[in-house]
C-alpha cells in the first residue's frame, strides 16, 4: 500500500468537499477526530468479537446483496469489515493532511501491534480521542495498519477498496449526498 499516493488522493477528495460546502475557513479537526471515532467504532461493530454476551461474534467479511427489483438477479458480494476499515481510513488520511501535512510524505509507516484486537482498538480509541501532536498521530497510523494486518487485510486489498470508496465518495458529492 503506498500511503503517499493516498494522502494525494484523499487530498483531492477533500478540497472537493471543502469547495463545495464552503469551508475553506472552518476548523474541521474536531469534527474529522469525532467522525474516525464513529467509525473505529462501526468497524468494531463490524469485527464482533468484543461481543462476550453473543453467540454470534464471526467477523462481517461477507454479505450478498440482492436487487430490490423483482426479475433483477443481481447479486453483489460486499465485505463490511474492510468497508469499515477504508472509511476509517478516509478520516485518518483526511487528519493527517489537515494537521500534519509533513508526515503525509512518509512512504512507510511501520505497523504496530498489541496482544490482541480488543487491546488495539482500545489503543487506536486512546490516541484519537487525545491527538495532540506528531508522536501521536504517527502512532494513530501505525495502530491502524496494524489493525488492517490483525484483521486479516492484505495491503492491496486494502488500496482497492479505498480506491473504490474514494470513488464513490466524490459520486456523492455530485449527487448531493
Amino acid at each position: 500500500m503506498n500511503l503517499e499516493k493516498l494522502f494525494k488522493i484523499q487530498a483531492e477528495l477533500d478540497k472537493r468537499i471543502i469547495e463545495k460546502h464552503g469551508l475553506q475557513n472552518e476548523d474541521l479537526l474536531d469534527k474529522k477526530i469525532l467522525a474516525l471515532q464513529v467509525e473505529l467504532g462501526e468497524l468494531a461493530n463490524e469485527w464482533r468479537g468484543f461481543k462476550f454476551w453473543s453467540e454470534d461474534r464471526e467477523l462481517r467479511t461477507e454479505i450478498f446483496i440482492t436487487s430490490p427489483k423483482p426479475n433483477e438477479p443481481l447479486v453483489v458480494k460486499k465485505n463490511p469489515l474492510l468497508e469499515e476499515y477504508v472509511d476509517c481510513l478516509h478520516f485518518i488520511l483526511s487528519i493527517g493532511l489537515d494537521s500534519f501535512e509533513e508526515l503525509t510524505t512518509f512512504k512507510h509507516y511501520q505497523p504496530l501491534k498489541m496482544r490482541n484486537v480488543v487491546d488495539q482498538f482500545g489503543e487506536l480509541f486512546y490516541y484519537v480521542s487525545g491527538l495532540i501532536g506528531e508522536e501521536k498521530y504517527i502512532k494513530i497510523v501505525a495502530l491502524f495498519l496494524g489493525l488492517g494486518e490483525m484483521l486479516g487485510f492484505t495491503w492491496e486489498q486494502i488500496e482497492t477498496a479505498y480506491l473504490e470508496k474514494n470513488k464513490i465518495n466524490h459520486e456523492r458529492q455530485e449527487s448531493g449526498y
